[in-house]
């Protein structure tokens, strides 16, 4: 019985050592940057031109192969096929900000007004 507590002591106590000396960070996470913050984004006033990124979709064309006979002497009775010319990018386009009252574009619309509540309607027929 004395063997196995002096076993698990041992156990126990390299844990808690093993544990205490590691670092809090991994190699990986000190890579991965997580505590550098991105620059801000520095936006003028509104009104000025900002440029936002806009998907371009594929360029594909959409070709028409003749019906033809084969050299094997198979007849291939010809197909539209589907060609991409140009691969979809990223490009940044400028949009032009309109300006609101006291040089600020409102952020969201004005809340409309509630109505008052009406009376329910009488079904037709009935006293």
């Amino acid at each position: 019985m004395k063997a196995f507590i002096l076993i698990l002591l041992a156990c126990l106590s390299s844990l808690v050592v093993g544990c205490a000396s590691a670092p809090s960070k991994s190699l990986l996470e000190e890579r991965a940057g997580y505590d550098v913050k991105p620059p801000g984004l520095k936006l003028s006033g509104a009104g000025s031109v900002k440029y936002v990124p806009t998907r371009v979709p594929e360029q594909v064309i959409v070709p028409w192969l003749h019906a033809k006979e084969l050299p094997s002497k198979d007849y291939f009775w010809g197909a539209w096929i589907s060609v991409v010319v140009a691969p979809e990018t990223w490009e940044m386009k400028q949009v032009e900000v309109p300006k609101g009252a006291k040089g600020k574009a409102p952020r969201t619309t004005a809340k409309p007004k509630p109505r008052p509540p009406q009376a329910p309607k009488e079904a037709p027929g009935k006293p």
